[in-house]
C-alpha cells in the first residue's frame, strides 16, 4: 500500500470526524440555547407547562384509577363465596347433612352452616332491632350454607362459579342461590365502558398537548423571524434552522410530563387516607397503587414525543410558507 493511499484514508477519517464534531457541537449548542430560551419569558413558559401538565395528568390519573379498579376483579386472593338459602321446611339437621355432602365435592373448599337463629341474631345486631325481632312469633329467615370454592376455580371464575351455581340450584333443599361475583361482573362492565371513555378523552387531551406545543413554537418562530431570515441568507440548511425549535418542543413536552407526574403523585397522596378508611370499613386489604417505573417512563416518552411532533409541525409549516429549499 502506497503512502498516498494511506494518507487519503487518514484524511477521509479526519474529515468525517470533523463533520461529526461540528454536527455534535451544534446539537449541544441548540440544546443549551433552547433550554435557556424557555426562561426568556417565564410567565408564558409556566402557563404552557401548566396546560401541558394538566392535559397529561388527566388521562394518566384515569388510567391509574382504572388499573386499581381492575385489581379488585383480578385479585385471586379475594375468593368468591356462594350463599345457598334453603327452603322454609328444611330442618337444621337436613341443612348440616347437605353441608357435609357439599364439602366432599372436588370444586369446594369449605362449607359453613348458618342457622336461621344465628342469622336473626346477626341481623338484630347489625340493624339494632334485636328487641323488636324477639317479639316475632316466627323466624322469617332461612338456614344458609356459605360455600367457598377452591382457589383454583378463580382462574376462570366466571365460568366455573356459574357451573357450580347451576349444579347447586338443582338441590331439593335449596330455595335460591346468591354469589358475590355479581358485583365483579358489573364492575368489569363499568370498567369496560370507562376504558372506552378513557381512550376518547386521552386522544382529545393528547391532541390538546400537540396544539399547545405547536402554537407556542409558532409564536417563538414569529418572534425570531428576522433571525431565521438572516440564517437563510448566509446559507443555513433546513435542519439547522429546525433543530433549536425541535429541542424547544422536546423541553416543553418533557417538563410538562414531569409536572404531570407530580400532580398525579400528590393526587394519590390526597386520596390514600380516604381509600384506606373505606377499605377498612369493608374488611378488605385493598391498597391504592401508584405509578410504576414503566408507566412513568411511558408518560415521559409520550409527552416528549408530543412536544417534538408539535414543534416539527409548526416549523415545517413555517418553512413551507417561506419556500425554503433544502
Amino acid at each position: 500500500m502506497t503512502k498516498t493511499s494511506k494518507s487519503t484514508r487518514v484524511n477521509k477519517r479526519t474529515s468525517q470526524h470533523s463533520v461529526f464534531e461540528a454536527w455534535w457541537s451544534h446539537v449541544r449548542a441548540a440544546l443549551a440555547f433552547s433550554l435557556k430560551r424557555l426562561w426568556f419569558n417565564p410567565l408564558s413558559t409556566w402557563i404552557t407547562l401548566a396546560a401541558i401538565a394538566i392535559a397529561l395528568s388527566l388521562p394518566a390519573g384515569l388510567h391509574l384509577f382504572l388499573k386499581n379498579l381492575q385489581t379488585l376483579t383480578d385479585d385471586k386472593r379475594q375468593i368468591p363465596t356462594v350463599s345457598l338459602f334453603l327452603k322454609e321446611g328444611v330442618t337444621a339437621q337436613q341443612a348440616r347433612d347437605r353441608a357435609a355432602l357439599l364439602a366432599e365435592l372436588n370444586g369446594i373448599d369449605k362449607v359453613i352452616f348458618e342457622s336461621k337463629e344465628d342469622a336473626l341474631k346477626k341481623f338484630g345486631e347489625i340493624t339494632g332491632f334485636g328487641e323488636t325481632l324477639d317479639t316475632l312469633d316466627d323466624n322469617p329467615l332461612p338456614h344458609v350454607l356459605v360455600v367457598t370454592p377452591h382457589l383454583s376455580l378463580t382462574g376462570e371464575m366466571d365460568v366455573e362459579i356459574k357451573k357450580l351455581i347451576r349444579k347447586m340450584q338443582n338441590y331439593p333443599e335449596v330455595d335460591s342461590v346468591q354469589a358475590d361475583i355479581e358485583w365483579v361482573q358489573r364492575l368489569r362492565a363499568i370498567i369496560l365502558i370507562a376504558q372506552r371513555i378513557l381512550y376518547v378523552v386521552s386522544a382529545l387531551l393528547l391532541l390538546t398537548v400537540l396544539l399547545v406545543v405547536g402554537n407556542t413554537i409558532r409564536l417563538d418562530i414569529e418572534n425570531r423571524k428576522e433571525e431565521i431570515d438572516v440564517a437563510r441568507f448566509i446559507g443555513a440548511t433546513r435542519a439547522y434552522i429546525r433543530r433549536p425549535f425541535i429541542f424547544g418542543g422536546l423541553w416543553y413536552g418533557l417538563f410538562g410530563g414531569v409536572i404531570s407526574l407530580v400532580i398525579v403523585h400528590f393526587a394519590l397522596l390526597f386520596l390514600i387516607p380516604a381509600i384506606n378508611q373505606l377499605s377498612t370499613l369493608y374488611g378488605s386489604h385493598f391498597t391504592l397503587s401508584g405509578l410504576d417505573f414503566s408507566m412513568t417512563f411511558l408518560i415521559l416518552l409520550i409527552s416528549s414525543l408530543l412536544g417534538v411532533t408539535g414543534a416539527w409541525l409548526a416549523v415545517g409549516q413555517h418553512l413551507r410558507k417561506t419556500e425554503i429549499v433544502l
